[in-house]
């Protein structure tokens, strides 16, 4: 009897531990911004969308043989859809990995994999601290900037593929006003 009881002590005591372990890593997550990542990610991919959208309509447009009737046509056409594949995206986003989602899923386990509790509570300290509040200040200037550099570097191959993307949607709002005109 005195080892299930022990046993059954230990279960619950478990059961605590790993309810405060949940509760220090959304502390940290707090305190470092891990939401900021997320709400960052899905402005960055709104942000180029609506660059290499509107960037890619405007040049197919152009260059089209509308008139310039035909030609706002299609713009506001495509203005549309792009506020509806933002709405859209943002409801299949909020749908399919809301934050708690994904915090549970993914940045939880991840730092269940690195840190102990012990190690989660220290890192608390420790970015509660003034050099650990100087440390987070650092690491959101080196990312801005890397972001920065990044784009510098790569945006060529971002907005390629973008606006190999687009040139459908671009087709079907050409396709929409021809299909007025006959």
């Amino acid at each position: 009897m005195k080892i299930f009881g022990f046993l059954a002590l230990f279960a619950l005591s478990s059961v605590a531990n790993a309810g405060s372990y949940n509760d220090d890593l959304k502390k940290l997550f707090e305190i470092t911004g891990v939401v900021n990542n997320y709400i960052g990610l899905n402005s960055q991919v709104i942000g180029q969308m609506q660059t290499g959208f509107l960037r890619a309509a405007d040049q197919n447009i152009d260059g089209s043989s509308f008139s310039e009737a035909q030609k706002k046509q299609a713009g506001e056409i495509l203005k549309a859809r792009f506020a509806t594949m933002v709405k859209n995206y943002e409801e299949h986003i909020k749908k399919s990995m809301p934050y708690d989602k994904v915090t549970n899923e993914i940045y939880m386990p991840l730092y269940k994999e690195t840190y102990s509790h012990a190690d989660v509570q220290g890192l608390i300290k420790f970015y509660e601290s003034p050099l650990g509040v100087k440390a987070l200040e650092f690491n959101r200037r080196v990312g801005q900037e890397a972001s920065k550099r990044t784009a510098e570097k790569y945006d060529s191959i971002i907005v390629g593929f973008v606006e190999r993307q687009i040139k459908d949607n671009i087709a079907i709002a050409k396709n929409e006003i021809e299909a007025q005109v006959k």
